[in-house]
């Protein structure tokens, strides 16, 4: 088993105002990446706060959703190839308690010159599935890289 490592997947100007990825005391969502040893696969330890509650005392599936989109995203990123979202899918399997330790796991499972294809399952410490996705993320050139991120 390799060791994890925290790693940073997106540009800094565009990751400090972000929705996700602050601190538990921030109510909404805690996001941490790391990856299995250097150039690893990407996961997310992720708890959702009181600010991302939909039904009671459960996270909303769209803050559930950020999260499934912003780790495949970051799968991309941390290996350096810069993406946008192009589509996503999703599968809700049960719903997803606030103040809970749980993983993403993310998976590239194709590219092509256009587009990397991601997947993403988010459990909790026995494996438990709460919800999947997989998605198809657009690369960026150079040029788009700067015009949106600076």
């Amino acid at each position: 088993m390799h060791e994890l490592i925290d790693v940073k997947p997106f540009p800094d100007k565009a990751s400090r105002k972000s929705f996700t990825g602050g601190t538990v005391e921030s109510e909404r969502i805690a996001l941490r990446y790391l990856t299995h040893g250097q150039g690893g696969a990407l996961m997310a330890q992720v708890r959702f706060g009181a600010g991302s509650e939909g039904a009671p005392k459960r996270a909303h599936g769209g803050a559930v959703l950020t999260v499934l989109d912003e780790a495949m995203g970051a799968a991309c990123w941390v290996r350096r190839m810069p993406v946008l979202t192009a589509r996503i899918s999703a599968a809700f399997r049960r719903g997803v308690p606030l103040e809970a330790d749980l993983t993403v796991e993310t998976a590239i499972v194709r590219e092509t010159p256009r587009l990397i294809f991601v997947t993403s399952r988010l459990i909790d410490a026995k494996g438990g599935l709460y919800a999947e996705a997989e998605g198809s993320f657009a690369r960026l050139r150079p040029d788009q890289v700067a015009a949106t991120f600076g």
